[in-house]
């Protein structure tokens, strides 16, 4: 993992309290369609809205308050996937199994609003700034400029030395004093991981390493006794119920209804013995990047554990379904048969998704200016060579 945060150091840069792709040489690019939704690309650095973490979640003092925004790259082997699909972007094309070569890298950068009084091992850390959401307020046209500091850094590796996954996930933090490039220099290495430990129930793991120096640091409290569910590798802005890759595990289009982990009660849940098996029974599977998380339930196609990519998908749709995308409607939204529930009307109704009109040329609005957007099409996947 140090070897590949060593390859992204030459390509990134903090520059006018951005991330900025070095461009002079850079071998990573973005996913398209991250945009659209209330969580989607804010307009300074790309970053979208990820969970917001729970109290006591990031530190022993940590409130429920606070954002965490990120954004994931892909180095060249895995967007040469990202542009075949892609190559026509309102319109994607996707093989029934999406699969990444190996040595496909993504890194994703994790920042957040929290107070460094609250979580002291910010303290020091370089200030960013971005668009972000203020008190309750949702809408995307009315996000302010916010200081954020980088809080994790994810890397997933594809390698066929994981057997039972395809896939290493690693999770570093930044923790000061700042040294060096006051980037990745003071990235400290907080959790790995290579398999799910199923019909694991204990903290008897074989396939996560946690770095005990963090103890205290990142988890052991008792609302954060560890990282990921019973020890299993996560970063600090992660839901404890989850890991690493049980979460990407479930990429597929359409997505499985089975999505609420948050479900398990760490109070009540976490005390019958009946409960955790449930729950490690369910989440903690190992599969291949080509099997299909949830196979009692039919996909269109399964996604190599890119989150990103039932993202892009769900968004599309998304835009296609409420209007904010006019035109022919996606292969991907026919094939997959899109469909969201309405959760305002009880009992569940199934909306679809297709677009308005017959163009081929299908058009969507954004909330950026023209230059914010053209600013951030550079450094979309329509750059990378394509297969």
């Amino acid at each position: 993992m140090r070897a590949v945060l060593k390859a992204a150091q030459t390509d990134f840069v903090r520059k006018d309290k951005q991330l900025v792709r070095n461009e002079a040489h850079h071998e990573w690019w973005i996913s398209p369609w991250m945009d659209y939704t209330s969580n989607g690309r804010e307009r300074r650095m790309g970053l979208t809205k990820e969970r917001g973490p729970d109290a006591k979640d990031l530190s022993p003092t940590s409130r429920d308050t606070s954002q965490v925004w990120a954004v994931g790259f892909y180095n060249r082997p895995g967007a040469m996937v990202l542009g075949t699909i892609f190559e026509d972007e309102c319109d994607p094309r996707f093989p029934n199994v999406v699969q990444f070569p190996e040595h496909t890298v993504s890194v994703k950068f994790l920042f957040t609003d929290a107070s460094t009084d609250e979580v002291t091992y910010l303290k020091d850390a370089p200030e960013y700034e971005a668009f972000i959401d203020v008190g309750g307020e949702r809408d995307p046209s009315k996000r302010q400029l916010r200081p954020l500091r980088l809080l994790q850094v994810d890397i997933a590796v594809k390698d066929a030395r994981a057997r039972d996954t395809d896939w290493v996930f690693g999770t570093f933090i930044w923790r000061g004093p700042p040294k060096g490039d006051q980037l990745f220099d003071n990235l400290e290495p907080a959790s790995l991981q290579w398999g799910n430990d199923p019909t694991i129930y204990d903290q008897n793991l074989r396939q996560s390493w946690i770095n005990g120096d963090l103890r205290g640091v990142l988890y052991g409290w008792p609302e954060r006794p560890f990282l990921g569910f019973n020890g299993r590798a996560n970063g600090p802005a992660d839901n404890l119920r989850s890991s690493c890759l049980s979460c990407h595990s479930t990429a597929r289009s359409p997505a499985g209804t089975l999505r609420q982990v948050g479900r398990f009660d760490m109070i009540r849940d976490y005390n019958s013995p009946d409960k955790v098996k449930q729950h490690v029974d369910t989440w903690f599977k190992n599969y291949r990047g080509k099997e299909l998380f949830l196979p009692e339930q039919p996909a269109t196609v399964t996604l190599d554990y890119s989150l990103q990519l039932e993202s892009a998908i769900f968004r599309i749709c998304n835009a296609c379904l409420t209007g904010g995308m006019k035109g022919a409607t996606p292969k991907i939204c026919r094939d997959i048969g899109y469909s969201f529930f309405d959760m305002r009307n009880p009992p569940l109704r199934m909306l679809r998704a297709t677009c308005e009109g017959t163009s081929n040329a299908a058009t969507f609005s954004g909330t950026t200016s023209r230059t914010d957007r053209l600013n951030m099409q550079k450094q979309t996947i329509m750059e990378p060579p394509r297969q």
